[in-house]
């Protein structure tokens, strides 16, 4: 891979041992990529390869990613002097292929005839999306299984949208085909499965998790088969790797009022908060309220989790962000834990 391939969230990439990860974020340091496994190849495997029948298990649970890693390419475990964390980062060097959303939907456009059922309604949605918002196909992309040829009868469809402006056109029209009935919400089952999938129960009551997840315009149903949509702000929006450095400073618990939530559809997403009291702190050292001024996640499960004006409690991860070697301010990190939570105050009376 050449130095100015970029690799940004909603790209996959295949290593020389033919495992696929997902790149996280945008921020990489300049020789190896943020990624981590999500196929990995196996004999006994459920998911075939149309390209080569190569047999793949996918892994997608953070701790089971790590666990996998430690076991089979701890080389690729390294600790992160920006990020001050443990990250799965694969050598630019070991990577073979590329795999991006955007190209994706180029070749199911030019080879609409060969199609199998998933990816034809993966290919009528984005077309949908892009009529409806008057948004170019160009625009739009198809990640996750689909992307890689390991997606499975059942599979859902995975979008992806390029661009702030062309992001919030996309979400201003979803609204409006949920309500022609286009997109439909989640069956109580539906939200039973994704409740037990995401581990929810860790720090929720169902009624409270359905409730925030009702809200949410980038997940559903089109023609009977679950979908996702991931946002993705414009490139220029993002810093370069080491622009910011972040320090672990602890954990805690707040209470906090959503002040601005204009980035809450995109993937990383953030909240600016006013935080009004914290409940719990387990920090090296004790951080003021009017220091902590916003949330951030790497997990699309926190898009639109909260809207502005609406007081949270969050628990997560407390970094202090840093530029030019001085803090900057500090923010909470929801999402690298199962017990990481940001609930509406409303929905728990």
């Amino acid at each position: 891979m050449t130095e100015t391939t970029m690799f940004i969230e909603g790209d996959f990439i295949e290593d020389v041992n033919g495992i696929i990860f997902d790149v996280k974020g945008f921020e990489h340091p300049s020789t190896r990529v943020i990624a981590f496994p999500r196929y990995i190849p196996h004999k006994e495997g459920n998911r075939v390869r149309k390209t080569d029948n190569r047999r793949y298990v996918k892994i997608y649970d953070l701790d089971k990613r790590y666990d996998y890693l430690r076991k089979h390419l701890r080389n690729y475990i390294i600790y992160d002097p920006v990020f001050d964390m443990e990250l799965c980062e694969v050598p630019k060097d070991n990577i073979v292929k590329h795999y991006k959303p955007d190209l994706k939907l180029k070749e199911l456009l030019h080879n609409v005839e060969k199609l199998d059922k998933v990816e034809y309604l993966a290919l009528k949605l984005a077309s949908t999306i892009s009529y409806e918002a008057n948004v170019p196909l160009e625009k739009l992309g198809i990640s996750g299984s689909i992307m890689v040829g390991l997606h499975k009868d059942d599979s859902d469809i995975d979008i992806v949208v390029y661009g702030t402006r062309e992001s919030f056109k996309v979400a201003d029209v979803l609204k409006h085909l949920f309500e022609k009935g286009v997109l439909s919400s989640f069956s109580e089952k539906q939200y039973r499965n994704l409740y037990v999938f995401r581990k929810a129960y860790e720090t929720m009551d169902f009624k409270t998790f359905v409730r925030h997840e009702r809200r949410k315009i980038f997940q559903g149903t089109f023609q009977g088969r679950e979908f996702f949509i991931r946002f993705i702000r414009d490139l220029k929006d993002h810093k370069p790797y080491g622009y910011y450095r972040y320090r672990n400073i602890g954990s805690a618990t707040i209470r906090a009022k959503v002040v601005d939530d204009d980035y809450a559809i995109f993937t990383p997403v953030k909240y600016t908060i006013d935080c009004m009291k914290i409940i719990e702190s387990k920090t090296k050292y004790p951080i003021k309220t009017k220091e902590l001024i916003e949330v951030v996640s790497f997990r699309g499960r926190f898009c639109q989790q909260a809207f502005k004006g609406e007081n949270v409690i969050i628990r997560g991860k407390v970094e202090a962000v840093l530029r030019n070697n001085e803090i900057s301010h500090y923010r909470i990190v929801i999402g690298g834990s199962p017990k990481d939570y940001m609930v509406c105050e409303d929905f728990l009376k």
